[in-house]
């Protein structure tokens, strides 16, 4: 094999900037194929990686650089086509298309939470830390199963009779409420 043929892959093979140079010099070429395969940017990009980790796998079995543009085409191809298969039946989401959560503070009326506090606290233990745990900490009728040890079942029986000493307790601020809200 000619040495002058191998003048790049020999470079990069002794020389981490040089396989940088051949990232440089080809980039544009892989990031396009994948991107035109998958109208993905994230997808792209993943798969352009994975071309050049091939790449630098195998640069000891290239045989010019004349042969590498060629032999990157062909990977990238080969890796769209791979990544294809296996997410076959699998669905991608961007995270960019991912509506983000309003984590703000929720704005609540403190006279009104300090009435539902105090008749919450009226409630028998089991019954409050239910209505607690389901409403304050949002967990779910198995967590709180889980967490007091007691069945699921117990725990919808626990809160549906929570719930049913609550209303009339608290049926008048629900009516201030909404006359609060309306005359804003």
């Amino acid at each position: 094999m000619d040495t002058d043929r191998r003048k790049l892959l020999d470079a990069a093979l002794a020389d981490t900037d040089a396989f940088g140079d051949i990232v440089d010099h080809t980039k544009a070429m892989v990031y396009a194929l994948a991107y035109g395969f998958f109208r993905n940017r994230s997808i792209a990009e993943d798969l352009a990686q994975d071309a050049y980790l091939a790449l630098f796998r195998n640069l000891h079995k290239l045989e010019s650089d004349m042969h590498l543009v060629n032999w990157l085409r062909q990977t990238a191809t080969r890796k769209c086509i791979d990544y294809t298969r296996r997410k076959k039946n699998r669905p991608h989401l961007d995270l960019d298309s991912i509506p983000e959560r309003h984590v703000g503070p929720i704005e609540r009326d403190p006279i009104l939470a300090g009435e539902l506090a105090l008749k919450v606290s009226e409630l028998p233990v089991k019954m409050r830390m239910v209505v607690v745990l389901r409403f304050q900490e949002d967990l779910k009728l198995t967590e709180i199963a889980d967490a007091l040890g007691i069945p699921v079942n117990t725990v919808k029986t626990l809160l549906r009779r929570a719930l049913i000493r609550l209303r009339p307790k608290v049926a008048h601020l629900t009516t201030e409420v909404a006359y609060a809200q309306s005359a804003r």
